[in-house]
């Protein structure tokens, strides 16, 4: 028996020691889109039966769903990286990173049971805009620096459109306003997705 267990642990080393260092990296930024997943999911479970729910911050927590899973998707380009250093790890955690603080603004785990989703939205809508621009803004540069992705690729007129609609949203205050921004910005993103993202590597392939 103890030889077959250290003939097993022998028969596991060649395993790790062929994990490359994106996958390596890739653990790392799983986390963190693990951790803003599993926080909108819960929030949709309790959103679909609150009677407090707001369907403005509902439809961002669904789109932050969507990116979460997009960026999963997208992280896929990085394997193209043929020399990694710190500053690219760094460069390749900033965005799981905004998406995760996102998250914890749009869902907070110190919510009560009759948690107003309206007054909660209203009252960090400025952030939560403010790092999607900062999130979008850092991988456009991310993407030209470690990728060489071209700055005119056409995935950068969705993302235009979409820093745009996050600008926006620093500004407005209304209901319409606000509600039509999140509907806007759900259909710009999803049409941009079947456009350009549907194959792996569809920036380091430029």
């Amino acid at each position: 028996m103890l030889r077959s267990r250290a003939t097993n642990s022998t028969n596991l080393e060649p395993t790790l020691q062929d994990m490359t260092i994106f996958e390596y990296i890739m653990v790392m930024v799983s986390i963190i889109l693990a951790l803003a997943l599993a926080q909108l999911l819960r929030a949709v479970a309790e959103l679909l039966t609150s009677a407090r729910r707001y369907w403005v911050h509902m439809v961002w927590v669904i789109s932050l769903v969507l990116i979460v899973v997009q960026f999963w998707w997208a992280y896929w380009d990085f394997n193209a990286v043929e020399t990694w250093t710190f500053d690219t790890y760094l460069a390749v955690l900033l965005a799981p990173t905004f998406i995760f603080l996102q998250a914890n603004l749009l869902a907070p785990t110190n919510r009560g049971p009759n948690w107003d989703w309206k007054a909660h939205f209203n009252s960090v809508s400025v952030w939560f805009f403010g790092i999607f621009v900062l999130m979008t803004l850092t991988g456009i540069v991310v993407s030209v620096i470690y990728l060489n992705a071209p700055v005119l690729h056409p995935y950068r007129g969705f993302q235009f459109v979409l820093l745009g609609l996050a600008c926006v949203g620093l500004a407005v205050k209304s209901d319409k306003a606000q509600g039509t921004l999140a509907v806007t910005f759900l259909s710009v993103f999803l049409i941009s997705q079947a456009v350009v993202r549907m194959n792996l590597g569809a920036l380091a392939m430029a």
